[in-house]
């Protein structure tokens, strides 16, 4: 009788032993996804802006599309509390991260980024979790003449 008391009690300290370890590898997937669509998204606005010229009048811009796919609620995976993409200046934008219970982390982008219209400096927000989406991002102009690369949902 005592044996199978002590191996209820090893198995239930195994067990708290490893929630953390878990909590932690959850995170570190998420993080992992995370970086892979900021990266995504990095490589095709500066790509954009450094080797895309604008087209005439009447032509449709250059654009890329990139799937985003934020990580959901799981045993594997911690989900997101914030998304956000800032513009920060003429040439520049900011990713700002934030994972539930986790501090926000940001990583800048060499181009100036926008939600839905050139003439707004408005930022791009996606939330939720589970949620694969495409963003679809344009080549325009502001109202300055300055090239930025203007996202919206596909």
């Amino acid at each position: 009788m005592i044996r199978y008391v002590l191996a209820v009690l090893l198995a239930v300290a195994l067990l708290a032993l490893s929630v953390p370890a878990i909590e932690h590898g959850a995170t570190v997937s998420s993080e992992r996804q995370i970086d892979h669509d900021v990266d995504e998204i990095d490589r095709a606005a500066t790509s954009l802006v450094d080797h895309e010229d604008l087209p005439p009048d009447g032509h449709p811009p250059p654009q890329r599309v990139v799937p985003v796919s934020l990580p959901s609620d799981s045993l594997t995976s911690t989900p997101v509390d914030r998304f956000s993409i800032d513009r920060t200046s003429e040439q520049t934008s900011a990713v700002v991260v934030a994972l539930e219970g986790e501090n926000p982390r940001t990583t800048v982008i060499d181009a100036p980024i926008v939600y839905a219209t050139p003439t707004e400096n408005r930022s791009v927000e996606l939330g939720g979790t589970a949620t694969k989406t495409e963003l679809l991002l344009r080549l325009e102009t502001d109202p300055s003449g300055t090239n930025v690369v203007v996202v919206t949902r596909v």
